[in-house]
């Protein structure tokens, strides 16, 4: 594994007790880099040790530290402290489904350290004499709304942008802000940060964006998970507790992935293949299938558009062919792709960001998306499955409130065809914002629960804050970001106020869900959920009468008077109700999801966008399936910068918003076998290859340099990297972040306001870099 150039054999669990000395370090890896919340738990866990004590009470809650929304029962103490957190039995999103086990994982368990955080802001700030200072709510409210008019007057909303995050109130504060105030510039979140590379074409062939994540578990037979971590990255309890019910069925799971990761130590097989050569690998897979008469011959021919220009595209591309692209075995390829072939439509891809993070990734995930429509896998048992959410009432129309809709007729500065800094469709880019508010196109912003600094061109942000002339931010911790803000709303914790969602993906595969709780404990300190932020600032901005609810559950219980409910009702049912049952093949009535009774290889009918991108970048980009080599739309490696910086997330931290938790910081640093250093940032894993001949061991401080910047953190040498690749875990630290001495690297300085996909606006996160050891600082 420590030749670069070596074709890699994927490795099976039963092969990888077979393979010696270099087995054995493989294994051995695998064994110290095993997460360490509990014995035999695998991704999962949940409170074990009992501190209540007597006179205990139990209220209920919905964990957001991942945004999922696993139940949770809430033990209280005399005092009415939060204690200990359970799982819910049979919880659409933390359990594998009726009669199974709730748990929550370290990140639930660590709500307790947040709700009770001597860090968190703890009241509301207001800048005055260009300074922060600590001010009363009714101060904060009035100050904002004052300032909202004046920039108005001063320079019109259209030069405003609101900031949509994973706060639980960020819709309300969207309708706020674009209905009632009038700001038409909205900066959503999955698309230009998280995988637009992948949703954007996948939406276009007709899978839908966020589709490619999900696999019918409970029946499937063959799941390909490509570039994901559903063992330690999964939304919610139940994809991996499914995942591995699956695998104990019978299920075969591949997994696709540089990196060697927890899903990929349970898996079948590991193919440990170089960063964006994905798309070869699917051309070479769907090479063996259409030659060896495997594909679904009545889907493409009655529910497709294009097969003739993808069979073409992949006539000469062998296994052979691939494997000199992504470093794999041919035989592995082959074998892959007739398994999975054979398996379906019981097959499934479970994909997400690792196929959604580069602009190479705009043709590379369409090869893969292509796959389960050659094979016929969406939307039947155990395929790739859609979901259908049970609808919740708008509480407005609830009462009667008609939206006055401010924003229609104000011009986007952000979105829109010909919009100057949108993208080759329209789609907001992100990391143009910077250059907008030096150009003054942007003078004022809003961010809730987000953070733009740890998300991409880190230095050209920092530079742009000072020139706001407004900025408002609502959030938990301090940050650079926050910071820098006009106005500092502090929101409570999860546990400190009503929750409700409904789905959707979860435990129950063919039926939707509703799961809700009441506050289990007071608002800590001097903060506001993020309901009464909004009806706070909506009072002082003029507009209260239309937001009549005298607090967030009478709010959330209009969302639910269709079906009779209230969140004490939801509660009385463990916090949760699952409803009819829907069946598969939705595609036959209601169409894809690009809008045509077809499922697309070829997006001829985008032949404009394709025109316009071959042009702009000087390369032939075709409108079907395509090899593209790394670098064509995204960066090369090069002499000078000669390895491919990736980032990942872990089980203990979601995105950026709780770096400042020392516990999770504590389970990270034994996660990697470094607790003994007092360094408690994120790491850089290297593999041997690479981190060898530049004199690098496991707990050495390194610096990472791309042609923009300059980070440092610690470095962890392992063989479950693929060399050449290393890979930053988790973002979300450094310079910028929550984390409150700023330990650690935020890989995304390295990222420069030009590195994104001009078609769909997702940042570049993967960038070529050098690494070199640093002497004399041993943490």
């Amino acid at each position: 594994m420590s030749d670069s150039s070596q074709k890699r054999r994927g490795i099976t669990r039963r092969s990888l007790l077979k393979t010696g000395a270099a087995g054995a370090a493989v294994l051995a890896l695998g064994e110290a880099a095993s997460p360490v919340w509990g014995a035999g738990t695998g991704a999962i866990g949940d409170a074990s040790a009992s501190s209540a004590g007597s006179g205990a009470q139990t209220a209920f809650g919905n964990c957001w530290m991942c945004h999922k929304l696993c139940g949770m029962k809430v033990t209280l103490n005399a005092d009415g402290r939060a204690e200990e957190l359970h799982g819910i039995d049979g919880h659409p999103r933390g359990s594998a489904g009726p009669g199974t086990n709730g748990t929550l994982c370290p990140k639930g368990l660590s709500q307790l350290e947040k709700a009770y955080s001597p860090k968190r802001i703890k009241q509301p700030y207001i800048r005055k004499d260009g300074e922060l200072q600590a001010a009363t709510w009714e101060e904060a409210f009035s100050y904002a709304a004052d300032r909202l008019q004046t920039f108005e007057s001063t320079h019109g909303f259209e030069k405003f942008l609101n900031w949509e995050g994973w706060g639980t109130s960020g819709a309300l504060f969207e309708t706020l802000l674009k209905d009632f105030v009038g700001i038409p510039n909205h900066m959503p979140h999955p698309t230009p940060t998280c995988f637009g590379s992948m949703a954007v074409p996948g939406t276009l062939m007709g899978l839908g964006g966020g589709n490619i994540r999900w696999v019918d578990y409970p029946n499937t037979k063959y799941v390909l998970v490509w570039g994901r971590d559903p063992l330690e990255t999964f939304s919610g309890q139940w994809e991996a507790k499914q995942l591995l019910d699956a695998r104990d069925r019978g299920a075969t799971i591949v997994t696709i992935d540089p990196v060697y990761t927890e899903t990929a130590k349970k898996s079948d097989k590991w193919l440990p293949i170089k960063p964006r050569t994905d798309g070869a690998l699917a051309l070479a897979m769907a090479h063996v299938i259409i030659d060896e008469g495997l594909y679904d011959e009545e889907f493409v021919e009655n529910y497709t558009h294009g097969f003739e220009t993808y069979k073409a595209a992949v006539a000469d591309k062998t296994p052979e062919w691939a494997a000199e692209k992504t470093g794999l075995d041919p035989a592995d390829i082959r074998d892959v792709a007739i398994g999975f072939a054979k398996a379906a439509p019981s097959a499934g891809i479970n994909s997400w960001t690792g196929l959604g993070q580069s602009p190479d990734f705009f043709k590379g995930a369409q090869n893969v998306v292509a796959l389960l429509g050659l094979v016929g896998a969406i939307d039947r048992p155990g395929g790739q499955r859609w979901w259908k959410s049970m609808p919740l009432e708008d509480p407005f129309a609830v009462r009667g409130i008609e939206l006055p809709h401010k924003a229609e007729g104000v011009p986007s500065t952000i979105t829109g065809p010909g919009v100057e800094y949108a993208t080759m469709i329209g789609k907001p880019v992100q990391n143009n914002v910077p250059k907008m508010i030096r150009n003054g196109d942007i003078r004022g912003m809003s961010v809730y629960y987000r953070n733009p600094l740890t998300s991409g061109a880190t230095n050209e942000w920092l530079d742009a804050l000072d020139q706001l002339d407004l900025f408002i931010t609502i959030d938990a911790f301090w940050s650079e970001l926050t910071r820098h803000a006009d106005v500092v709303f502090p929101e409570a914790s999860q546990l400190e106020k009503p929750m409700l969602g409904t789905g959707g993906h979860g435990a129950y595969p063919n039926q939707g869900w509703i799961t809700g709780s009441r506050a289990a404990i007071e608002p800590q300190w001097d903060t506001k959920s993020g309901f009464d932020i909004v009806k706070g600032l909506a009072d002082a901005l003029g507009y209260g009468d239309s937001f009549p609810w005298e607090d967030e559950e009478a709010y959330f219980n209009d969302q639910l008077v269709g079906y009779g409910l209230t969140l004490e009702a939801l509660e009385e049912r463990d916090t949760f109700v699952v409803g009819d049952e829907f069946g598969y093949e939705k595609w036959k009535k209601a169409g894809f999801a690009n809008g045509s009774d077809k499922f697309w290889f070829d997006l001829d009918k985008k032949a404009k966008l394709f025109a316009g991108l071959s042009k702009k970048v000087g390369v032939d980009i075709q409108s079907g399936p395509q090899w593209l080599e790394p670098g064509t739309l995204g960066k090369p490696v090069t002499a000078e910068h000669p390895l491919e910086m990736i980032d990942s997330r872990t089980v203990f931290f979601s995105h950026g918003g709780d770096q400042a938790l020392d516990k999770p910081l504590e389970q990270l640093a034994e996660s990697v076998g470094l607790e003994h250093k007092s360094y408690r940032g994120n790491y850089l894993f290297i593999n041997p290859a690479d981190a060898t001949p530049r004199g690098i061991e496991s707990g050495d401080m390194v610096a990472i340099e791309s042609p923009h910047g300059v980070e440092t953190l610690m470095a962890k040498v392992t063989e479950g990297i693929v060399p050449g690749t290393v890979n930053v875990e988790p973002y979300g630290f450094g310079l910028g972040s929550v984390q409150p001495d700023e330990e650690g690297a935020n890989n995304m300085s390295l990222n420069s306001e030009t590195d994104f996909d001009i078609v769909t606006g997702q940042v570049d996160r993967h960038i070529p870099i050098q690494v070199r050891k640093l002497g004399g600082d041993d943490r």
